[in-house]
């Protein structure tokens, strides 16, 4: 598989803008506890994430196997793929864990830096 870098790249930094929007709602759903329409805010939120992610993913995949960059292996771009995508819902429920969204949130973030990072070496 030929793997399309400038694509790559262009996901990835999308993909941490949504994980910073995610961190965002957040901060905004902790605050206010209200609940937020699922169709209205909800799901154009998380399928637009899953349309990135699904794009993103094989992409990655392809560019660690060929690449092999130091410090960034399959399992943690498999991680990120769920958990981005978790975070795309739970950012917008009130009874998220503090804590553990934000670890999540970091984790995404150290992760697609790095890849990031390698893509433009």
């Amino acid at each position: 598989m030929t793997i399309d870098q400038s694509r790559l790249r262009h996901l990835t930094e999308s993909l941490l803008v949504k994980n910073k929007e995610s961190l965002k709602q957040f901060e905004i759903t902790s605050v206010k506890k209200e609940k937020v329409d699922f169709e209205m805010e909800i799901k154009p939120f998380a399928d637009e994430v899953k349309y990135l992610t699904d794009e993103w993913f094989p992409l990655a995949i392809a560019f660690v196997e060929n690449t092999g960059p130091k410090y960034l292996h399959k399992n943690q771009l498999e991680d990120i793929e769920e958990n981005i995508q978790i975070e795309a819902v739970t950012c917008f429920q009130v009874d998220t864990k503090k804590k553990r969204f934000i670890e999540r949130n970091k984790s995404i973030a150290y992760t697609l830096t790095n890849l990031l990072q390698a893509l433009n070496k």
